[in-house]
């Protein structure tokens, strides 16, 4: 005796598939949409205050390596001693001169800093930097978070970034790091 398998049809009624499959579709669709805000609300609170300090270390990074190349120059010429000030340099060694304030996109001016350096300082030694910092905010997770990022060039020339985060709190946070722009 054969036995036949029915196949039984609910007539107007979906499948279990069906539904599982639209759901899945809807979870989908709200998690993009979900994500395309987000993504946008990040780049308000973080990528905009991130791009407005790259825009003025743009402006301000420039100024220092012009102003270390024209005190390698004194220094070559001068048996490797360097200049007691910035002011020093004009018009011989540097164009322009160097401690005029750098105005920045936003109005706001800073000041190079030039520390001379001992006759035998470390490569590592800070020799130029900027005052006041350029200061940022941005706020994370409901909390705004203050930053402040100075320049810095060494005696060997290379530059750095050194920010300050400062917490609701009023707690800092120091992080240096090497400036590769």
């Amino acid at each position: 005796m054969r036995t036949f398998r029915t196949r039984t049809c609910y007539a107007g009624r979906a499948s279990c598939w069906l539904i599982g499959g639209l759901g899945c579709l809807g979870i989908t669709v709200i998690g993009i949409i979900a994500m395309v805000i987000l993504g946008r609300s990040l780049v308000n609170t973080v990528g905009r205050p991130i791009e407005e300090v790259v825009s003025k270390a743009q402006v301000v990074v420039p100024v220092q390596r012009a102003a270390y190349d024209a005190l390698q120059q004194y220094a070559a010429a001068n048996n490797g001693k360097y200049p007691k000030s910035l002011k020093e340099l004009t018009p011989k060694y540097a164009a322009d001169d160097l401690t005029r304030p750098i105005k920045l996109s936003d109005g706001s001016e800073v000041r190079l800093v030039y520390k001379p350096p001992q006759p035998n300082a470390s490569p590592d030694t800070v020799i130029l930097e900027h005052k006041p910092p350029i200061k940022s905010q941005m706020e994370i997770f409901g909390q705004k978070v203050d930053m402040e990022f100075t320049y810095q060039v060494q005696l060997d020339g290379q530059t750095y970034q050194q920010q300050v985060i400062i917490d609701p709190q009023g707690n800092k946070q120091v992080q240096r790091q090497r400036y590769r722009r």
